[in-house]
């Protein structure tokens, strides 16, 4: 983001990535001006890679998590939480794992480890509130040296492979582990029910007592892709979008259009997104496109 800026818009969150924001009038805020123009500050990497937090559980298969306990679990990035579930073992977010199977009969969680706890010391000493008292704080600076290197390409490329790792690997996982979406708002729970705190905030809460409406998450539930303007040419990068050519221009996650314009190759899977069969004109060709 050094090399490639990203801007953000301060009326209503649009980002664009690109030296020169766009001139597309689609700010929707109702702060904006009627010529619904954007108000462009510089981006943060939260603005790329939004991070979309769920409660940690120690016992997946436990209960919920009531209203009164809302500020006693950790809440930690939904896609850790579930890697965290399938096996990933984290020193500062113990979880309990079973050696016997638990069945759910009739909608009741059948647990044979209650039955048979002789071998059972997964949760001893353990605290299942206030991991964050416990967390080993680590160092800002410390960096994966996969990514030191210095070429910008490289980096993107890395990027790229990284990206579409994360979340092709969060599809495999979400067949077999579970995770739930409220169907009102953004929150997301990893786990097979979601929880009971009343924090939803979305449209006629109070009708609901501010409970959500748990269903079935989509990988985009988990880690959400943030659609920018794709820019098309190099040839773009100096002149920005135009208000006129947007129905011929493209989309892109933020975070692939970042990898893309920093030298990486876009996979076949976007080819859609990206509009490459369509070719933009120029303003002064505008008028004699049918």
């Amino acid at each position: 983001m050094d090399s490639v800026p990203v801007h953000k818009c301060l009326s209503c969150g649009k980002v664009h990535v690109g030296d020169v924001p766009h001139n597309i009038k689609t700010c929707n805020a109702a702060s904006s001006p009627s010529t619904a123009e954007h108000n462009w500050e510089r981006g943060k990497l939260e603005d790329v890679l939004p991070v979309v937090e769920s409660f940690h559980l120690y016992d997946r298969v436990g209960r919920a998590v009531s209203h009164e306990e809302r500020l006693l679990v950790d809440r930690i990035p939904a896609i850790v939480e579930l890697c965290v579930q399938a096996g990933v073992d984290l020193h500062e977010y113990p979880t309990r794992r079973r050696t016997f199977p638990v069945y759910n009969v009739s909608g009741r969680i059948i647990d044979y480890e209650k039955r048979f706890p002789k071998d059972d010391f997964s949760g001893k000493d353990i605290d299942e509130f206030g991991f964050w008292e416990k967390r080993e704080r680590r160092s800002r600076n410390t960096q994966s040296n996969n990514l030191l290197s210095n070429d910008l390409q490289e980096c993107a490329v890395q990027g790229m492979s990284a990206w579409e790792e994360m979340r092709s690997g969060a599809v495999k996982l979400m067949q077999k582990y579970a995770v739930q979406t409220c169907g009102h708002c953004l929150e997301v729970q990893v786990g097979p029910k979601g929880h009971r705190v009343r924090q939803c905030q979305a449209f006629k809460h109070q009708m609901r007592d501010g409970q959500h409406a748990w269903q079935e998450a989509t990988v985009d539930d988990l880690v959400p892709p943030v659609y920018v303007w794709h820019v098309p040419k190099k040839s773009y990068e100096n002149t920005p979008l135009s208000d006129k050519l947007k129905m011929y221009y493209g989309k892109l996650p933020a975070a692939v259009e970042l990898f893309a314009q920093a030298g990486a190759k876009v996979s076949e899977q976007y080819s859609s997104l990206m509009r490459e069969d369509v070719a933009v004109p120029t303003m002064d060709e505008e008028k004699l496109v049918v």
